[in-house]
């Protein structure tokens, strides 16, 4: 019997649900959450590392985090990321006219 493939640059799978509502909502707005991998220039050659950042794009702004996740939990923080900008933005925007 053949051996499994592995892949390393595979992320991980999620442990919790996908916040598919959120995620189009920040979308439709322009705003998009990724990750990067860490790289290191070893003589005239980049290696990839084991770390990963994640970077948030709103329209022309980029910001981008610290390299401390990994690939098993780096679809989880985009996915409360997500959660999060939804939730400061659209769920305070909808409270604010009901005070």
């Amino acid at each position: 019997m053949p051996n499994k493939k592995s892949y390393p640059y595979r992320l991980g799978y999620p442990k919790n649900d996908n916040p598919l509502k959120e995620t189009s909502w920040c979308i439709n707005k322009h705003i998009y959450v990724s990750c990067s991998i860490e790289g290191f220039k070893v003589g005239s050659q980049w290696e990839m590392g084991d770390k990963y950042c994640l970077t948030i794009r709103n329209g022309d702004q980029y910001r981008k985090s610290e390299y401390i996740y990994t690939k098993d939990n780096v679809v989880d923080a985009i996915y409360e990321t997500y959660k999060q900008i939804y939730n400061k933005n659209y769920v305070e925007e909808r409270e604010e006219p009901g005070d």
